[in-house]
């Protein structure tokens, strides 16, 4: 298996990190809430912005670094202004939205909607 770019190992270091530091078994309630609130702010921003990010998925949201719980939001390669769809097959099929699978119209909510899957 090839190497992944530096950058790349680099922003999953922190994160896999964090899952040895807790043996694998998951992460607390109150760490949970604390990357929620992070998340939902930053899905105001966007929307008061009308950019859709198109891909939210756990993939995309990195720890900034293991001694601090604050992430970052990455990958903005399939995001759109609200009014302007560019891309009709859009989001991860497990975080994908109604209104995407049945190929009607999309705003800003989608992303709202991958959160909560």
């Amino acid at each position: 298996m090839p190497t992944p770019p530096r950058w790349q190992r680099s922003a999953q270091t922190p994160k896999l990190r964090l899952l040895q530091q807790k043996q694998c078994q998951g992460l607390g309630s109150s760490l949970i809430r604390y990357f929620s609130k992070q998340l939902l702010k930053v899905l105001q921003l966007l929307r008061e912005m009308q950019i859709c990010h198109c891909d939210l998925k756990p993939e995309n949201i990195l720890l900034q670094n293991l001694h601090s719980p604050a992430i970052k939001l990455i990958d903005f390669g399939s995001a759109c202004y609200a009014d302007r769809p560019v891309h009709t097959y859009i989001q991860s099929r497990f975080y994908r939205s109604p209104e995407v699978i049945l190929g009607c119209r999309y705003g800003t909510g989608i992303d709202m909607w991958s959160l909560g899957a």
